[in-house]
């Protein structure tokens, strides 16, 4: 009686396997796309407040801004493509949540990136760039 139901409990483990699976994957591509949607909503945010408080002639206000900086980092960390560029863009908010008083002589680097990363997505090829260009002129301005 054992032998005969080793074939079956065989055969239900392989589709409940190929099941999981099958649903894993359906929420990674959800997780991906969520993440995505997060990145683009922190990067139009930061946009969008430097573009409205300068229209108005007023400097935007750092936390704000360097708080989108912040949910974007975590993003790109938390998505499967984390890397340098991750690193890159964790450094940028360190330095300016340390030093509050260089981001107006950033503004427009960071309103560069911001415009860059909300055009290009998570995956875009040349807000890395952008970001690792504004950490190199803070770091070298310190």
């Amino acid at each position: 009686m054992k032998k005969k139901m080793l074939p079956v409990l065989c055969a239900l483990l392989l589709i409940s396997t190929a099941a999981l699976a099958i649903l894993w994957r359906q929420e990674a591509a959800r997780n991906a796309d969520n993440l995505n949607r997060l990145w683009l909503a922190a990067a139009t945010s930061g946009e969008t407040v430097i573009t409205e408080y300068r229209q108005n002639g007023e400097e935007p206000p750092p936390c704000q801004v360097i708080s989108e900086l912040r949910v974007m980092g975590d993003a790109c960390h938390l998505s499967k493509s984390a890397g340098s560029d991750c690193i890159d863009l964790n450094a940028v908010y360190g330095i300016l949540s340390l030093y509050p008083e260089r981001f107006p002589e950033v503004t427009d680097d960071l309103l560069l990136v911001f415009q860059t990363a909300s055009q290009e997505g998570l995956d875009g090829p040349n807000w890395p760039l952008r970001i690792s260009e504004l950490r190199n002129t803070l770091e070298c301005r310190s």
